[in-house]
C-alpha cells in the first residue's frame, strides 16, 4: 500500500503550504519506506525530489524547505513491495528521461512480461511498467495521452491508481485507476482541485468540515468531494476537465496466465482497500493482490 497526493491550481491561487506539508505528512499513513514529489516548472523542466525516507523526515530537508509551491504537484509516499528504497530508482515519482512522470499506488504482476527477458531495466519496481507502457514502449509514440492509458489497461494486470504529469502537456494533469482509490475535492473559493488515496486525509490536512443552518446539512462550505470512479481516467487542463473517461480492463486475473489452480485459494475481502483478493493457507504470509497490504490470519473470511 502506497499513498499518492497533489493538486491542480487553475487560477493565481497557491495552496497553502503548511497544508500541503500536513497532508503528505499524513500520508505516510500509507507507506513509510520512502517519499517524494514532482512539478514542472516555469523553465518546462521537470523537477523531481525523492529519498528513502518517510514524509514526516522528507519535510525537514532543504529540497522541501525552499521549495515554492508551483501550480500542479504530484506527491508520493512509499511501501515497498519490489525493489529495495535503497535504490533511490525504484522510489516515486518515477519518470523518463524525455519528460513524463507518475506516482503510482497498487501493484502490477506483469511488469517483466512488459519488458522482456533481456532489456535492461532502470529499477525493479512493478510500477516501472506502468510509465513503460504509458510512454509507448512498442507503441507509435504520437498516440494521444488517451490510448497511451488504454494500453495501460489492456496490457497490465493489477491494480493500479496514478498521477501523471509531463514537460510535453505542461499544463495537463492525468489521473486514472483501476481497483485502487483515488479520491477529488475541488475548492470553489481558491479554484483549486485536490487529490488524494484516502479522503479523510484530505478533510483533516485541509480543514474541510460540514456546515449546517436552522438543522439543514449545508455541505463542506467551499469544498466539494468526488471519487474517481473504478476503470476512469480524468484528465485536467487550465480549462478544468478535458476528459473523463472510462475504460475496460483486458487482463482481469493474472491467476489464469500462470497456471494457478483457483481452488488452491480463499477469495477474501482486503480490509484495508475492500478489493476481491486471493488468501493462501499455506503461505507463511500474504498480501493483498492490490495494495499490498500484509492479510493477518484474523482478516480472513471468506
Amino acid at each position: 500500500m502506497c499513498g499518492i497526493m497533489g493538486y491542480y491550481s487553475f487560477g493565481r491561487t497557491m495552496p497553502n503550504k503548511n497544508k500541503i506539508e500536513k497532508m503528505f505528512v499524513l500520508l505516510e499513513s500509507r507507506g513509510r519506506d520512502a517519499s517524494g514529489f514532482a512539478y514542472i516548472n516555469n523553465q518546462n523542466k521537470l523537477v523531481v525530489s525523492k529519498a528513502a525516507v518517510k514524509s514526516s523526515d522528507f519535510v525537514k530537508e532543504a529540497d522541501w524547505k525552499s521549495l515554492v509551491l508551483p501550480k500542479i504537484m504530484i506527491l508520493h509516499t512509499r511501501a515497498k513491495t519490489q525493489g529495495e528504497p535503497t535504490n533511490n530508482m525504484n522510489n516515486h515519482p518515477l519518470f523518463t528521461k524525455d519528460g513524463l512522470c507518475i506516482v503510482h499506488n497498487g501493484m502490477i504482476f506483469n511488469d517483466k512480461e512488459i519488458f522482456g527477458k533481456k532489456e535492461k531495466r532502470d529499477a525493479e519496481v512493478d510500477s516501472e511498467a506502468i510509465l513503460a507502457v504509458l510512454a509507448g514502449k512498442g507503441k507509435k509514440t504520437n498516440e494521444s495521452v488517451e490510448d497511451k492509458i488504454k494500453h495501460v489497461f489492456d496490457r497490465l494486470e493489477g491494480g493500479f491508481a496514478v498521477a501523471s504529469i509531463n514537460i510535453n502537456e505542461p499544463s495537463e494533469l492525468v489521473l486514472f485507476r483501476k481497483d485502487n482509490p483515488i479520491e477529488l475535492y475541488y475548492d470553489s473559493s481558491e479554484d483549486i482541485l485536490y487529490f488524494c488515496s484516502e479522503r479523510r486525509i484530505m478533510q483533516e490536512a485541509l480543514g474541510i468540515s460540514k456546515s449546517s443552518k436552522r438543522g439543514f446539512n449545508l455541505g463542506e462550505n467551499s469544498y466539494h468531494h468526488y471519487e474517481l470512479e473504478n476503470n476512469h481516467a480524468l484528465i485536467i487542463n487550465t480549462d478544468g476537465v478535458e476528459i473523463y473517461k472510462k475504460y475496460f480492463p483486458k487482463r482481469e486475473s493474472w491467476h489464469y496466465r500462470n497456471n494457478y489452480s483457483l481452488d488452491d485459494y480463499d477469495f477474501i475481502e482486503c480490509p484495508y482497500c475492500y478489493s476481491v483478493t486471493e488468501y493462501d493457507e499455506g503461505k507463511l504470509f500474504n498480501r493483498c493482490s492490490y495494495c499490498g497490504q500484509i492479510l493477518n490470519e484474523e482478516d480472513v473470511y471468506v
